[in-house]
Formats: structure tokens, C-alpha cells, sequence
């Protein structure tokens, strides 16, 4: 069994402790097949991008779950698809919904294969949900600093596969720099802008692999 931890609302603690933890996102209300019978949940407190452990009405749990239940997934890719499929702060466009969402589905990996800085937001889908049983309130929240080295890795990541694929030997531009040099030079095109708790957001496809990642805007 692993340990993994899911914000919920104070009011719906009695429904959870009776039902547990059920399938489905309030969040994002449209068609995933790998999520419409998956209950969300982080493997750290701090990989939480949704602002709720900032937010009083919100109590933090802590669920015990079999791993072979559960795979790894990219959540800033649905959060992208999202904002294609109801035209929010863009126009709608369904066939750049449809590519995220498949590009989120073939990305997922087993909770057991995922890589330090794989995705940003690595939200784990536990299919079926979680037994009441298997859930504790947690009092006092633990720092750990996870969800940030997480996301450092990932923009680490990128920023490296930027230089390759824009040819330069040695900079100090940052993901967001080169990011813009991608675009501007027709290697990349924007598909997304986003946003989470955490940042501004906006998602890239790279034309020469047809790969999708995410860029926090900085101010």
C-alpha cells in the first residue's frame, strides 16, 4: 500500500467518511475516459496546484491506496485541454482538446514508474475511488518542499530540450526565454493558456515530435 493525500471540502468530511473518496472531478466537467471512474489524489501535500491548502474550508487527507490501482498523470494537459473545449480566454477548438487529451491519456505511467520532473502536475488517478476505511484526516500537514522540487526538475527538463532543439551550444535563458525563441522561430506553437493557483500558465506543442509541455509565466 502507498500513502497518498487529497484535499477535500470541511463540509463533505461526514459523506467521505461514509462513501470515501468517489470518482470524478468537479473541477473539470467533460469527457476523459482514464478519469471519469478515477478519484484524484497527490502523492505529496505540496504537488496540490489547486490552492487548497491555503483555503480553510479545506481539510487535508491522507488515503492508503493499492498501487496497481493508481497511474501517474499530466494534469496541466487536461487543465490545457479544458480551455480548448469551452473556449475559455481563447476560442473553442475541439480537434487541440481532442490532441491533449489524447497525448494526457498516452502519457500516463504506473505510480511505481514515475520520474522525479516527468510532469509539472503529476496528479495520480486511483480507479475506483477509496474505501472510507482507508482515509485519515491529517491535523498537522508536514512541509516538504516535493511538489516544488517537482515542478524545478520539470522546467529543468524542458528548458534542456529547448537548447537542443534550438541549436544553442550555451545559455542562461530560462524555459519561458526560450520557449519564446522557439516560437518566434516556428519550432513550437501555443495551444493553451492556462492557470492554476500556482501561476499563469501557458502549453506548447513542439512540431517535431508533436510533444506537449507546460511553461509558468513569470511576472
Amino acid at each position: 500500500m502507498i500513502e497518498l493525500y487529497h484535499y477535500a471540502r470541511s463540509e463533505d468530511l461526514d459523506t467521505i467518511s461514509e462513501e470515501g473518496i468517489q470518482p470524478g472531478s468537479k473541477y473539470f466537467i467533460f469527457d476523459v475516459a482514464s478519469r471519469n471512474q478515477a478519484a484524484y489524489l497527490w502523492r505529496y501535500p505540496d504537488e496540490d496546484v489547486m490552492g487548497y491548502a491555503e483555503n480553510p474550508r479545506y481539510v487535508l487527507l491522507r488515503a492508503k491506496v493499492d498501487p496497481a490501482k493508481t497511474k501517474i498523470a499530466p494534469m496541466d494537459l487536461i487543465s490545457a485541454a479544458y480551455v480548448n473545449h469551452i473556449g475559455r480566454g481563447q476560442p473553442k477548438n475541439p480537434e487541440v482538446a481532442a490532441r491533449l487529451i489524447a497525448a494526457y491519456e498516452k502519457a500516463q505511467v504506473p505510480f511505481n514508474e514515475y520520474e522525479h520532473g516527468r510532469f509539472r502536475t503529476p496528479e495520480v488517478l486511483v480507479e475506483g475511488g477509496v474505501a472510507a476505511d482507508d482515509i485519515a484526516v491529517v491535523k498537522i500537514p508536514e512541509a516538504s518542499g516535493k511538489g516544488e522540487g517537482n515542478r524545478r526538475a520539470y522546467a529543468s527538463k524542458f528548458a534542456e530540450h529547448m537548447i537542443r532543439l534550438l541549436g544553442i551550444q550555451k545559455t542562461q535563458m530560462k524555459l519561458n526565454e526560450l520557449s519564446e525563441a522557439a516560437l518566434n522561430r516556428g519550432a513550437v506553437v501555443r495551444v493553451a493558456k492556462h492557470d492554476d493557483a500556482l501561476a499563469y500558465l501557458e502549453t506548447y506543442m513542439i512540431l517535431e515530435t508533436g510533444e506537449f509541455y507546460t511553461i509558468e509565466k513569470e511576472d
